[in-house]
């Protein structure tokens, strides 16, 4: 079995490094976790970026193979692991895994004003908050919910679960965090992934981590 190890951030706030925790749990792999104190910067020490030239959080080492950035990660977890030997993280079939990429590509790299403003450590506060919502955060909003519902069929973006699906109900549930009226449909949606086993790991492992803050 190979050696495989995941540096991840020790707040375990991060929806970069959750995503490809989720993956590797999704896969059924054995995995050591490596906790970075991003706050002490240790991302940015030379032992660290020997590793991982981009300083951030996740990088997934596999042997002597190293990777960073979670969408690249989990493709190349798919394609290293490939189903029916494990299970999938991307459809198989040729547009609805292009669906899939797509939506990745959107929520990793757009709608930064919900990024800044609804930070990714609101999703796992108990306290729900609200901001006031400026005309173009709203209108961002209402685009992020206009793709959603678009591509969403019955239950996930396609008959299967993807992590695609996880990546966008993390970006949806930034803004359940901050008490945003969203449709039954996507409450619904978001609530379903974080329900899946994958996801309650990490959460239970975060709530471990704010003890030792």
């Amino acid at each position: 079995m190979q050696n495989i190890r995941l540096y991840v951030d020790k707040n375990r706030i991060s929806p970069y490094a959750m995503s490809v925790y989720v993956a590797l749990k999704e896969k059924g792999l054995d995995f050591q976790e490596i906790v970075v104190d991003l706050d002490q910067q240790q991302q940015k020490s030379a032992a660290y970026q020997a590793i991982c030239p981009s300083a951030k959080v996740p990088c997934l080492i596999v042997d002597n193979f190293s990777l960073f950035e979670s969408w690249a990660i989990t493709e190349y977890l798919e394609d290293a692991f490939p189903a029916p030997n494990y299970p999938a993280l991307y459809p198989k079939e040729i547009y609805a895994r292009a669906k899939c990429r797509a939506i990745q590509a959107l929520v990793k790299t757009d709608f930064m004003q919900i990024r800044q403003q609804m930070p990714s450590d609101s999703v796992f506060h108990l306290a729900k908050m609200s901001i006031p919502l400026t005309a173009s955060i709203t209108e961002e909003i209402q685009r992020l919910v206009n793709v959603a519902e678009y591509m969403l069929e019955d239950i996930w973006l396609t008959e299967h679960w993807s992590i695609a699906d996880f990546d966008l109900a993390f970006m949806l549930h930034r803004l359940l965090s901050h008490q945003v009226k969203l449709p039954v449909k996507i409450i619904e949606y978001v609530e379903r992934n974080f329900k899946c086993a994958s996801v309650q790991a990490w959460l239970a492992e975060h709530e471990k981590a704010k003890t030792l803050i």
